[in-house]
């Protein structure tokens, strides 16, 4: 059994020096801090700052009272050169934020005014929906009648002998109910 457990174990050592996982240069996967502070007041303040190995960063601070008041901002700069910056104040007149970026087709513009190149449509027309009038209803070739399901019941009580068998005819209602027709029969079958 040994053996074949270190043949197990030098086969996945192989595979993975194969693979590149042993021996792979160390990959930078960047560096992150965060802070947190708050006294007996309510008074609190948090951040954090990040930044990954292609050298992306984000981050964000905020500060509060214990009124429910807030001051903060949060950053972002992809590896390409975009960012933004968010500064926000929420308090008694509301949430209010300013943004400050660099990514493109952020500029201020006027929407209203705004030309939207796209070709004229018509008016287009309502759409009806025709119901196909259904088919009369035929009578059936035969009467509705209630199909019987058989139940068997077994029971055994020891001091009698084994005849106790039951058979119970039950009739299901019909969608008309014919009393005639319904009836319980119970039978005692002899083993």
């Amino acid at each position: 059994m040994i053996p074949l457990q270190v043949a197990f174990l030098c086969a996945a050592f192989a595979a993975a020096h194969a693979s590149g996982i042993i021996g792979a240069p160390l990959i930078n996967t960047g560096i992150s801090a965060s802070s947190r502070q708050q006294d007996i007041l309510g008074n609190n303040a948090f951040g954090y700052t990040i930044k990954d190995g292609l050298g992306a960063t984000n981050s964000r601070s905020e500060v509060g009272d214990g009124y429910g008041n807030r001051k903060g901002s949060y950053t972002i700069t992809d590896i390409d050169g975009r960012a933004r910056r968010v500064d926000y104040v929420a308090d008694g007149h509301g949430f209010r934020a300013t943004v400050k970026t660099n990514e493109p087709g952020t500029a201020a513009s006027a929407p209203a005014a705004a030309f939207i190149n796209s070709p004229y449509a018509g008016p287009v027309a309502p759409v009806v929906n025709h119901v196909a009038p259904a088919a009369p209803l035929s009578p059936l070739p035969w009467p509705l009648l209630p199909q019987p399901s058989v139940t068997v019941v077994l029971v055994w009580v020891p001091s009698q002998p084994l005849w106790l068998t039951a058979v119970l005819l039950v009739m299901e209602p019909p969608l008309v109910w014919d009393t005639e027709q319904a009836s319980w029969v119970l039978e005692s079958v002899k083993l």
